[in-house]
């Protein structure tokens, strides 16, 4: 497998983990097991950027999911504050 690859693999895994965290935690409002789904997510999003320091992989198309997730995390938080 090409390591491009698997960098698309980490940030595509990682942000999902990371959005089902977000929901469960602004959404449901259960802060402790949002940080037990986060702890998986930032694991694999650790492993992510120390690909992207080591040029193991590029940005590119993975960096497209970071922007969709912080958006989600953007929406769902204003929808855990009460809009």
């Amino acid at each position: 497998m090409d390591s491009k690859h698997i960098g698309a693999i980490l940030i595509i895994s990682g942000t999902v983990i990371s959005v089902a965290g977000a929901f469960v935690n602004n959404v449901y409002l259960d802060h402790i097991l949002a940080m037990h789904i986060w702890r998986f997510s930032n694991i694999i999003m650790f492993g992510w950027a120390i690909g992207i320091y080591k040029e193991w992989w590029c940005g590119g198309l993975p960096s497209l999911f970071l922007c969709g997730m912080y958006a989600f995390y953007g929406i769902t938080n204003e929808i855990g504050l009460g809009w």
